[in-house]
């Protein structure tokens, strides 16, 4: 079977449709990845491990693949650039900024230290640093985003961290691509300067030549490209690395007005080419020897112990609550895309063996494939390690207490004030007194806060949260949180604490909302439902009655003006 492919292969024109069968493996694998909630990541280097040296040597024509694997680090590292704006910048508060660098400084000197009392020298301990260090952007956000919790205080905190990770590791790609001397050190970092003032002037510049460009996709995207291999150029020409100009190139959309247009044009091109990226990756490594696994099992345990336990005392100890510090550290429990870029540049230059450097890539591959298992079940590992984080009480937590409690007996509490809650609190809002919102979000209990709106900060899962709200004596509780498996488990606590109360929660999907009735919930809502009736009714309306239509329109956006102020 293995000669049929490898003739296979063989008999294709050279390097054409070799992409094409990388891209048809990869994507084979990739499905069954996500089949099973896994990482896509992981899925490619496994596609080059498959058809590299190491299995079955399918590939020919190694020349093409690499060039075609350098767009992709290109396309990579001009998306991070994507995610830097300068307004973000500015947000980043004292505890974000001060949790980073240290984390960062922390980890490096951990495993610096520790991988050199286990004999590595020179160059390597230096990447080794560097790669434990970082977490993963990418997987990050997506998951987060996914469990809609990017704008939780902890997913806040996560983002902040990373943003600071990726500008560190962008220093570190300069200064790994120079001699280590102080002399070029101050070169590569004046160097750096000067891009950091020409993309800042370019910002000023670029957005009347991005709002003609906007007029065609076409053309948006072309201008886009050209940015980014203008940026490269000079960077080559300034003898620093491509990715560095990929990288400003990167700044310097993400402060114009267009940048979602940008990505959304940039992403799909980005996509493709780093599966490429990854492949490669997986191509390149070797079996490991007992020794290599054995540091590799070591560098597991920093990953995912030491460095999540470092955040997590540095969180605590920057004021906020043991869940945060918990739910912040578990996040960035992984090695990063850059690990994996920092790795290829120092194989590359030959500072990394072909042993460490197939260690390095497995240590990227576990820890990403297990952070989704760590995100997906935080709060039940939360409950698990919630006695001993208990030795951090004494830090106290001055930047959570964001609450205000009228009155001790609220008649209507509701999970969740986004969206449909805030059109819930629209509509009580002559029971203001009587009403308690429970909110994971920061900025909308703060907003609360202002208009003095009864609230709490914090999520169910936190029994002295449910102990304020005074559960047992609330006559309605509507639940407005989308997810089905939080909302059975809220039904079994709140009917613990009373039996008597009004459930009412959110579904998706009538299956889901079956499954909510049968835990016990009173009434089910199902905004698609609701919103396809009311729109057939509205049909029907404006059919009989067009010149209604402006009046609805008016009344409508008077409604939602009414809304957003209660909440911005």
């Amino acid at each position: 079977m293995l000669d049929f492919f490898q003739s296979f292969i063989s008999s294709l024109p050279s390097g054409s449709l070799e992409i094409g069968v990388i891209i048809i493996v990869a994507g084979f694998l990739a499905f069954f990845a996500r089949l099973f909630k896994q990482p896509l990541i992981p899925a490619y280097i496994i596609t080059g491990i498959l058809m590299g040296p190491l299995l079955f040597n399918l590939i020919k024509n190694p020349e093409l693949i690499k060039i075609l694997s350098e767009i992709g680090l290109t396309f990579l590292i001009f998306t991070a650039g994507l995610e830097i704006k300068f307004n973000k910048l500015k947000e980043l508060g004292k505890t974000v900024t001060i949790a980073g660098i240290f984390q960062i400084f922390l980890c490096f000197i951990i495993a610096f230290f520790i991988s050199k009392s286990l004999g590595f020298t020179n160059n390597s301990l230096i990447y080794i640093g560097l790669i434990v260090a970082f977490s993963s952007t990418m997987v990050l956000v997506k998951l987060l985003s996914d469990k809609r919790e990017i704008n939780s205080l902890h997913g806040r905190i996560i983002v902040g961290i990373l943003l600071i990770q990726d500008i560190a590791a962008i220093i570190a790609l300069v200064l790994l691509g120079s001699s280590i001397s102080l002399n070029i050190i101050l070169i590569s970092l004046l160097k750096i300067g000067i891009f950091v003032l020409v993309a800042f002037v370019l910002t000023k510049l670029i957005n009347p030549i991005i709002k003609t460009s906007a007029k065609s996709p076409e053309l948006l995207l072309l201008v886009a490209m050209s940015f980014l291999f203008l940026f490269c150029i000079g960077a080559i020409l300034a003898k620093l690395s491509l990715v560095i100009g990929a990288f400003f190139a990167g700044v310097v959309l993400a402060n114009s007005a267009y940048k979602t247009e940008i990505q959304g044009k940039i992403i799909p091109l980005r996509d493709f080419f780093a599966v490429i990226f990854f492949v490669t990756l997986g191509m390149q490594l070797k079996i490991i020897g007992i020794s290599s696994l054995i540091f590799l099992l070591v560098l597991i345990c920093i990953v995912i112990i030491i460095k999540p336990l470092i955040i997590m005392i540095l969180i605590r100890i920057l004021g906020y609550k043991k869940q945060t510090s918990f739910l912040t550290a578990n996040a960035l429990a992984q090695t990063s895309e850059f690990s994996l870029i920092i790795a290829a540049i120092g194989f590359n230059l030959g500072h990394l063996s072909q042993e460490l450097f197939s260690v390095l890539i497995l240590l990227t591959i576990f820890t990403i494939s297990l952070t989704t298992y760590l995100i997906k079940y935080e709060k039940k590992l939360f409950k698990i390690f919630s006695w001993p984080l208990n030795l951090f009480n004494k830090f106290g937590s001055k930047k959570e207490n964001l609450e205000y409690m009228e009155n001790q007996e609220n008649k209507t509490i509701i999970f969740g004030c986004h969206r449909m809650g805030s059109l819930l609190l629209k509509e009580f809002e002559e029971e203001k007194k009587d009403i308690l919102v429970i909110d994971y979000n920061p900025e909308i209990i703060k907003s609360l806060l202002q208009k003095k709106v009864p609230c709490i900060y914090g999520d169910f899962m936190n029994p002295k949260v449910l102990e304020k709200a005074n559960i047992e004596k609330t006559e309605r509780i509507i639940s407005t949180i989308g997810d089905t498996e939080d909302n059975l488990l809220l039904i079994k606590k709140i009917r613990k604490l009373n039996e008597k109360t009004l459930i009412f929660v959110v579904a998706k999907r009538i299956s889901e909302a079956k499954k909510l009735y049968n835990a016990g919930a009173d009434y089910v809502i199902l905004p698609q439902v609701i919103s396809g009736t009311y729109t057939f009714k509205l049909f029907e309306e404006v059919k009989k009655n067009r010149s209604k239509l402006k009046k609805l329109k008016k009344d409508h956006l008077k409604y939602l003006n009414s809304i957003h102020n209660i909440l911005y």
